[in-house]
């Protein structure tokens, strides 16, 4: 079954089989959890997000065009319940966690290639700046951080932002200008 069309496995799953809602789970949870990680400011609210999100795609399931890709329509749908998540939870309690907090797999968030340098002094430089940047993407009104981490850890273009986000594509080359501007007076305060 594993071999479906996004197609074929959406029929399976709106004749009731439930090894079709497994596998569209398994193929997709992975890439909707990074998104959702770069959304959410705790790591437990994007697994509720994705959760949420997959439930949100059974119900609506029958309104998937499949004109359009089935991955870009979940993305859609997992972005905008992470952004009702964290809204949520940011109202609930005040959160310090930072991107440089550990993912729940134990692993730790990269924000670009650390090189490969025999030189410990660098390597401490690096992870000091890296640390910094992350506190400093963190710090980032939440529309600037969407689209900043939406942009440069998930390679999105701003069109495809703008589709994800529900903004107009202008909107977000705004947001990701002055999120950039933003970083880069933090930044350069912190070296």
């Amino acid at each position: 079954m594993s071999s479906l069309t996004d197609q074929e496995l959406v029929a399976a799953c709106l004749q009731g089989r439930e090894s079709a809602y497994a596998l569209l789970v398994q193929r997709y949870t992975p890439r909707l959890h990074r998104i959702a990680v770069r959304i959410c400011r705790h790591p437990q609210d994007a697994e509720d997000a994705v959760q949420e999100a997959f439930l949100q795609a059974v119900r609506d399931l029958r309104k998937w065009k499949p004109t359009a890709p089935l991955e870009a329509w979940l993305v859609t749908i997992t972005v905008r319940t992470a952004q009702k998540v964290d809204q949520r939870s940011n109202r609930v309690a005040s959160r310090s966690d930072s991107l440089d907090a550990p993912l729940p797999d134990g692993n730790q968030r990269e924000l670009r290639d650390q090189g490969s340098s025999s030189d410990p002094a660098a390597a401490a430089g690096r992870a000091d700046l890296s640390a910094r940047l992350a506190a400093a993407i963190e710090d980032l009104p939440s529309k600037y951080r969407q689209a900043v981490t939406l942009r440069f850890q998930e390679g999105l273009s701003p069109k495809e932002i703008a589709e994800h986000l529900g903004l107009p594509e202008r909107t977000v080359r705004t947001h990701l200008l002055r999120g950039l501007r933003a970083l880069k007076e933090r930044v350069g305060d912190l070296e």
